[in-house]
């Protein structure tokens, strides 16, 4: 990462500890605003890979995977807005899928990571937070306040792991 770049990191990483903040504050009120930015996010997510593959990936080896990736968004986040009406589902779909997703990938990179006498333990434990975040917005999803309360601490939880990247050295892998 250059100066610039971590520099940037940090500075989201404030961004999203502040909306964390301001949700804490207003749950009743921020739940359509969750609900509108996460499904927009999806969109925006979907539009930017599909963009990069028409430019760049089209003609690389694993492009049309990033192509499927960017038509799922693109789906999952057009299906989120259709639910705007009702924003408790749309956001408690939303982050059982997320983090469940997130949650096994982290664990399987730390499992990668062990293997390759590399650093695991931050993999593990990341993924294992976010199965619990997963396991609690299945458990809690009757109450409003409890899955904006669930979707706050994630939010804080990835804040502090932005700007704990930031200031991280970069890894470099030596092949001999």
């Amino acid at each position: 990462m250059t100066k610039l770049q971590r520099f940037g990191s940090f500075l989201v990483g404030l961004a999203m500890m502040a909306c964390g903040v301001a949700l804490c504050l207003d749950p009743k009120n921020g739940l359509f605003a969750v609900a509108l930015v996460l499904s927009l996010s999806l969109v925006l997510y979907g539009v930017r890979a599909l963009v990069y593959y028409l430019t760049m990936t089209r003609h690389m080896a694993g492009g049309l995977s990033l192509l499927f990736i960017a038509v799922i968004a693109l789906d999952i986040g057009a299906f989120a807005l259709v639910f705007l009406d009702n924003p408790k589902l749309s956001i408690v779909l939303f982050l059982v899928g997320h983090n469940a997703y997130t949650g096994v990938l982290a664990i399987a990179r730390g499992i990668e990571s062990r293997l390759f006498k590399s650093h695991w333990v931050m993999n593990v434990l990341h993924g294992l937070v976010n199965l619990a975040l997963a396991a609690a917005c299945v458990a809690f999803v009757g109450s409003d306040e409890v899955v904006i309360a669930i979707f706050c601490i994630g939010l804080f939880y990835a804040a502090l792991t932005r700007i704990a990247s930031a200031f991280q050295p970069t890894e470099i892998i030596y092949i001999q």
